[in-house]
């Protein structure tokens, strides 16, 4: 087992950080670090409940001189928006991560860290596993599928809880505490396909060099996706040569802006060259698009070599490249309420081909409930003009903001008291598990915060060791 985090600080909580980046964990491969989760608190003879989703539940009684304080709540997601690097070797479904610091940060090589949520199970883990840590009754609420549309939340059954104040780690900013949050949900469009033997020169179209990015953090960046930006380059290519597709694949997860994406395609021998020499236009095109935004983006075409093999028929693959294009995409509205916060929003995450069908998946957000089911129409009205199949998955609510909260006033105090000046509240317009589990318990009381992050859901995401450790003192005195 790495023990590369053994010396920072703290050391309760990086030792199971560590450990939780050594167990495969991301979304819809969760076996083993839900068991991981069960062992942990029967080892140490503690209340744990397991359900069919792989949520675990663990309850801990007060320390010492706590035991008649009121129950709090913690709680934090087990998946990982699990991405890697084109030429990373490691098998995200089956090997751990390769942790990585400088003193400063934590990062993962060639892979996603998954800080998001990794860093609010290690806290718990430390405070569970603590004899001289003082704190109330904890109910621990650790949910699955988080991160492809809180479906382990939204199957919990929360009845044998008795807190009704929750405390939330799932946020990547330290000292600003969340205080509600859009609702969403992931939106499929199934476009069935024929496929049909193809002759010609088999070439490849690979978008590589995004940013990428959380699709509620980021999507105001305006920064590129790979798969619309891979789709544009074929649909431009087919207004002056003939191709197929033979596989298109991009993205991996529908609330991460991808970051790459490639596809593969047939050409005839004759106009090959014809595309190589839109494929450079589109990419100067694209260039000067986003030279501020994702000034790094890259589309280059290789040429693989003469094929004869199954692709999608002319007729399809401009369908699909036409659907991929038309298909809103990015922010859609801003509040007027809130000045800065995106109202409504929609991410293209994921394009997948397979033998008979062509895939889109996007996440879907807004804080308006009505403005979110008129997307979910415009999204239908798009794939079905173009005969596509439609499905909606793991719709959560929104988190509606607190008037009167003693949760809040309480945390704000002890931040004042211990930073000397006021925490930042405010909404966002990504989504988190606070809305779900309100809607199970009545009069929930919750905030979120948690540590500085930065591109989670990307290769390119760096932990704070120093706040990670300022994070975990605020945590202590919290509950205190």
């Amino acid at each position: 087992m790495s023990e590369v985090l053994k010396n920072i600080e703290p050391q309760e909580v990086f030792h199971f950080f560590e450990e939780i980046c050594n167990i495969p964990h991301g979304s819809k491969n969760l076996e083993k670090i839900s068991a991981f989760l069960v062992s942990f608190a029967k080892e140490r003879n503690l209340e744990v409940i397991c359900d069919d989703e792989l949520n675990v539940i663990i309850k801990a009684p007060g320390s010492k001189g706590y035991e008649d304080k009121e129950t709090i709540i913690l709680q934090g997601h087990m998946d990982m928006v699990a991405v890697k690097e084109d030429d990373c070797d490691i098998d995200m479904t089956k090997d751990g991560l390769r942790v990585k610091t400088d003193g400063e940060y934590v990062w993962a090589d060639g892979t996603s860290l998954g800080g998001d949520d990794g860093i609010a199970v290690a806290y718990i883990l430390a405070l569970l596993d603590s004899k001289d840590i003082p704190h109330p009754p904890l109910e621990v609420i650790i949910t699955t599928n988080e991160e492809i549309g809180m479906l382990g939340a939204s199957e919990l059954d929360l009845s044998s809880l008795k807190g009704k104040k929750m405390i939330n780690i799932d946020n990547e900013k330290e000292g600003e505490f969340i205080t509600s949050c859009a609702g969403g949900a992931t939106f499929i469009s199934e476009l069935t396909v024929k496929r049909e033997n193809i002759s010609g020169v088999e070439c490849r179209i690979e978008v590589a060099g995004l940013k990428g990015g959380h699709s509620g953090e980021m999507i105001i960046h305006g920064r590129g996706n790979a798969d619309i930006i891979c789709a544009r380059t074929m649909l431009e290519a087919l207004d002056v040569a003939e191709l197929n597709i033979k596989d298109f694949n991009g993205g991996s997860a529908d609330n991460a802006i991808p970051f790459a994406s490639m596809a593969t395609i047939v050409v005839p021998e004759s106009d090959v060259a014809k595309v190589k020499e839109s494929v450079a236009k589109t990419y100067s095109n694209v260039r000067d698009e986003l030279d501020i935004k994702d000034p790094n983006v890259s589309i280059t075409f290789t040429e693989v070599g003469k094929t004869s093999t199954d692709c999608i028929d002319k007729e399809n693959t401009e369908k699909f490249l036409k659907m991929i294009i038309a298909m809103p995409n990015g922010v859609l509205a801003m509040s007027a309420a809130v000045e800065g916060l995106v109202e409504t929003s929609v991410n293209i995450g994921i394009v997948r081909t397979s033998a008979d069908k062509a895939e889109t998946v996007q996440s879907l957000r807004s804080s308006v409930e009505s403005s979110k089911a008129l997307l979910v129409k415009k999204l239908e009205a798009v794939a079905e003009a173009f005969g596509a199949k439609t499905y909606i998955e793991g719709i959560y609510p929104g988190w509606k903001y607190r008037v009167d909260s003693q949760l809040r006033d309480h945390m704000v105090a002890v931040y004042k008291d211990l930073y000397g000046k006021e925490p930042v509240l405010h909404a966002i317009h990504a989504g988190l598990e606070c809305g779900v589990i309100s809607s199970k318990i009545e009069d929930l009381d919750c905030i979120s915060m948690g540590p500085d992050m930065t591109d989670i859901h990307s290769t390119k995401e760096r932990l704070s060791i120093k706040s990670a450790k300022s994070v975990w003192e605020y945590l202590k005195a919290v509950l205190a």
